[in-house]
């Protein structure tokens, strides 16, 4: 450490200075360094002021300890019983897809600009003509009550605090937390179904309660080949008993089994539900530019790439892989999402610039709630946020809104 920082920091016998207080004594220390030696003059010509140091909101000291979104997943390890932990991590077959969301990132790089003013930095983005604070969702998830007795309603006021759209949410909990004013914006989300009339009940409800956008996953005809929850016996029921004990087990992941959620789901469903409602649709599961393209024909207001967190077909590549032909495809005609193995602020950075508008995380905030609750899913909220805002100030483009591919290109290939 710097002796000047050191000594730049007030201490007393037994007193160690917080954090924070370190943060501000540093700014401080740095910004006085660098003006050593200039004159009053030339400080006046440059006329700019330091900008604040922005730090995310602090918690206690064991929600502090994890220093980035993977180290949540080790806490909830711990605390979590082994079939939830699991049923949670699992991918499909043997995980190759589940590796390749999170290996993608690695094959391409931020082409840092410098001599850049980015001493604002603008982390907002336009979607569905709403201005979000930040591009980062919660996307939908089952089994928050495994992790959480009241896992739905904690994690949507964790979306609210943190201003991140809650995709997924219950309907009714969502009227029930709006009557008090603490629902979130949140978008309905479906697995489709079976019959027109069906599908419509399901928009005119979600529709009455709030719904800002309805969301459906069109990846999931059958259930995926979990190698984990089968060695589990997993039971559905134990999805809305939050427990693991069951008179009769009723296993819904076995090895070899065929189990159909939507097979007959086709692209009728989209004019089912805007026969229904008013609400924009967003298709969720493209990998394809083939699909991308039908999707815009087919009238949806947003596409978002997506593998099921690798959770249905083994053997597919990273989204963030796929993400340049569906944009390519879909040709800015409607904003293009994108989830998938983001853990940093510098992933969600490389998704803007190959073009998405905004991104989704999973996992990380399911390993959040798991492992603290509320305050869990809110800290990896504003901690990605807030490495976000790092990135964007260190890669010389400070507006997350108006990035592109000029910022990314692939990884160097080592010479053979």
């Amino acid at each position: 450490m710097n002796r000047g920082f050191q000594n730049a920091i007030p201490r007393r016998p037994g007193v160690r200075a917080s954090r924070r207080q370190a943060l501000r004594k540093f700014a401080d220390f740095i910004g006085a360094s660098a003006v050593v030696g200039a004159s009053t003059a030339t400080q006046a010509s440059q006329g700019r002021a330091r900008p604040p140091v922005i730090a995310p909101p602090e918690y206690s000291p064991e929600i502090m300890a994890p220093v980035n979104l993977h180290e949540f997943e080790d806490v909830a390890k711990r605390r979590l019983a082994q079939p939830a932990y699991d049923y949670i991590a699992a991918g499909a077959a043997d995980e190759l897809t589940l590796r390749a969301n999170r290996a993608a990132f690695d094959r391409y790089w931020i082409r840092r600009r410098v001599m850049v003013d980015t001493s604002a930095v603008d982390t907002s983005v336009q979607l569905l003509g709403q201005t979000l604070e930040h591009p980062i969702l919660l996307a939908p998830a089952g089994a928050k009550q495994l992790l959480h007795p009241e896992g739905d309603e904690v994690t949507a006021r964790a979306a609210r605090r943190t201003q991140a759209i809650y995709v997924g949410a219950s309907p009714m909990r969502m009227a029930e937390l709006a009557r008090t004013a603490e629902a979130p914006t949140w978008w309905a989300a479906s697995l489709g179904h079976p019959t027109q009339a069906e599908a419509q009940d399901y928009a005119r409800r979600v529709t009455d309660a709030g719904a800002a956008a309805i969301s459906v996953s069109v990846d999931y005809p059958y259930t995926g080949a979990r190698d984990r929850p089968s060695r589990h016996q997993w039971d559905p029921e134990w999805l809305q008993l939050g427990h693991f004990s069951t008179p009769e087990i009723r296993a819904s992941f076995q090895a070899g089994m065929l189990d159909p959620y939507t097979p007959s789901l086709t692209w009728e469903w989209l004019d089912w539900v805007h026969a229904a409602t008013d609400l924009p649709i967003l298709v969720k599961g493209i990998v394809t530019g083939e699909d991308a393209q039908l999707a815009v024909e087919r009238g949806v207001q947003g596409v978002i790439v997506s593998n099921h967190g690798a959770r249905t077909l083994d053997g597919m590549g990273g989204t963030l892989d796929a993400l340049p032909e569906v944009v390519d495809a879909v040709g800015g005609r409607v904003p293009v999402l994108v989830d998938g193995g983001i853990r940093r602020g510098g992933d969600v950075v490389k998704a803007l610039g190959l073009g998405a508008t905004a991104i989704l995380i999973g996992r990380p905030y399911l390993w959040g709630l798991g492992a603290f609750g509320q305050e869990g899913v809110q800290r990896v909220v504003e901690l990605l946020w807030g490495e976000l805002r790092v990135a964007l100030g260190l890669s010389g483009s400070p507006t997350a809104g108006v990035i592109d591919r000029r910022l990314i290109r692939r990884a160097w290939k080592a010479r053979t």
